[in-house]
């Protein structure tokens, strides 16, 4: 297997990010939220998830992350202390603009992972078109339920079994299960004002004396690391064996290209 060299974008001087693209022309974004996530996790949970995700693929494939995109918007956590949502107009023109700028400076491999499923909104929205005038481009993108297409569809909720799961084995360190008690009182709102009932996602827990509050899905008590680490590891190989695949492509089909030129 041929090692590959990653690296942190903002990390990088110029020559550096040129040499690295060169060898490895795999870019990695990922795309996060600043959004209450319960009591257990902590409120940058998708950006985190994301991220310590591609570090994982990016080691077997190497490759450049970006920094992780913070702002982003919609959902149902709007109303909720610590959680801050965009314009989506906003939102659509930043992801546009950056893919663009990525396919222009060279990049052969795009992998868009949202931690915040809203985000997969978007991506339907602006990759049909930039897909349709780059054929030659990779793009994988979406949320762990639909990144990796027909061939696995992770499970997903809020703050639930499911995330608190993936949080156990990618970022055990920032989580406190001890942290979901009851009895918390008015003050853990905005203002200290519940929001009116006709403003509640229907799936997600209101009540902030319900150790679940901002939970949407099974509880997360029920999490396990290993459920976790399972989930993870299936998601990783598989984008790791896609990306794999497609440079050895391209490598096979510069070769080619060279020795017919000879």
């Amino acid at each position: 297997m041929v090692h590959r060299k990653w690296a942190k974008y903002h990390q990088l001087r110029p020559d550096q990010v040129s040499e690295l693209v060169d060898q490895t022309p795999v870019v990695f974004w990922p795309l996060g939220l600043i959004e209450h996530h319960g009591w257990h996790l902590p409120i940058g949970y998708d950006g985190l998830k994301a991220e310590r995700i591609c570090v994982r693929i990016a080691q077997k494939t190497g490759g450049i992350i970006l920094p992780t995109m913070w702002w982003g918007a919609l959902g149902g956590h709007g109303d909720f202390l610590w959680t801050h949502y965009q314009p989506p107009e906003s939102t659509a023109q930043i992801l546009s603009t950056t893919i663009y700028q990525l396919i222009q400076f060279g990049f052969q491999v795009i992998v868009l992972l949202a931690g915040h499923y809203p985000w997969q909104q978007f991506l339907n929205q602006e990759l049909p078109e930039i897909q349709s005038n780059n054929p030659e481009i990779l793009i994988l993108a979406g949320t762990e339920m639909s990144i990796c297409g027909e061939d696995i569809k992770l499970p997903g909720d809020h703050a639930g079994r499911a995330e608190t799961s993936y949080g156990l084995a990618l970022f055990p360190e920032l989580i406190d299960l001890q942290e979901l008690r009851s009895s918390r009182d008015l003050s853990v709102w905005p203002n200290g004002e519940m929001p009116p009932k006709e403003k509640w996602h229907s799936a997600v827990c209101f009540d902030h004396s319900d150790p679940l509050f901002a939970q949407m899905g099974q509880p997360a008590d029920e999490a396990s690391v290993d459920e976790g680490k399972s989930a993870i590891s299936m998601l990783v190989d598989n984008l790791a064996e896609k990306i794999n695949s497609f440079l050895d492509l391209v490598s096979k089909v510069v070769v080619s290209f060279i020795l017919s030129a000879d």
